[in-house]
């Protein structure tokens, strides 16, 4: 597990980090079999995203980027893994797959 700086565009450090998780053991197998329900090949949007900042126009690249959402933690594990507070939510998430 570790904290990586997220980047914008022209790839400068932003101000925030984002949680890297590795994964081992049933947790790969469970990935692969249970959790994994699709993969998108977004290679034609990353190419015209890519050439678009080649043409330096950043505001036009921009809209194609992947929507992201920060994944809602529990207080106790925010505090655990030094996440910033905005990033927290009072309930437990739902336990599934028989856990």
């Amino acid at each position: 597990m570790q904290w990586d700086p997220e980047r914008s565009l022209p790839l400068k450090v932003l101000p925030y980090r984002s949680l890297q998780v590795g994964l081992s053991g049933e947790a790969v197998d469970r990935y692969v079999d249970d959790w994994l329900v699709a993969i998108t090949d977004i290679s034609p949007t990353v190419h015209l995203i890519r050439d678009l900042l080649r043409r330096g126009d950043e505001q036009a690249a921009a809209p194609h980027l992947p929507v992201e959402h920060a994944h809602p933690l529990p207080a106790q594990i925010a505090a655990d893994l030094d996440a910033s507070p905005d990033s927290t939510t009072d309930e437990v998430p739902k336990q599934q797959h028989g856990q």
